[in-house]
């Protein structure tokens, strides 16, 4: 009993591999390498290798909106949302012009940025009035 098969049986007729596959179809069917050849399985490049995919060119501006937006809790009250609405709106205007789809977080950086100084602005409108209040009525001795 060998357990080879022989050149003339079926097994070796049927192994025919393709020129790229580092196989040699002359050294009868074995699947030995050929002396030069390096190995390869057919499979695709590594993904350094391969052209990278394009990316949205508004990612980086939309996380510098959203960041600086979220910069308000950290005292940055009307600096970082500022910040943040310019970007958010830059990161958007880049996002369609290149064909993507709405940037997410800038979006949502220039949404909260305006509602950051919308607070930050009705909060100083209303200690101004109970600032005047409490003047108004200093003066009136009440």
């Amino acid at each position: 009993m060998n357990p080879t098969p022989t050149p003339n049986s079926d097994y070796a007729a049927e192994t025919n591999y393709p020129s790229n596959s580092g196989y040699s179809s002359t050294t009868g069917g074995q699947g030995y390498l050929e002396a030069n050849q390096g190995y390869t399985t057919g499979a695709q490049p590594p993904q350094s290798y391969r052209a990278r995919a394009e990316e949205d060119p508004g990612k980086v501006l939309g996380i510098i909106s959203l960041v600086a937006t979220l910069s308000t809790f950290l005292g940055f009250n009307f600096l970082g949302p500022i910040v943040g609405i310019i970007t958010g709106h830059m990161a958007r205007k880049n996002s369609r012009s290149a064909g993507f789809g709405d940037n997410e977080m800038g979006k949502w950086g220039f949404i909260l940025g305006i509602v950051f100084i919308s607070v930050a602005v009705l909060g100083g409108l209303l200690g101004l009035s109970i600032a005047g209040f409490a003047g108004l009525a200093g003066l009136l001795g009440a």
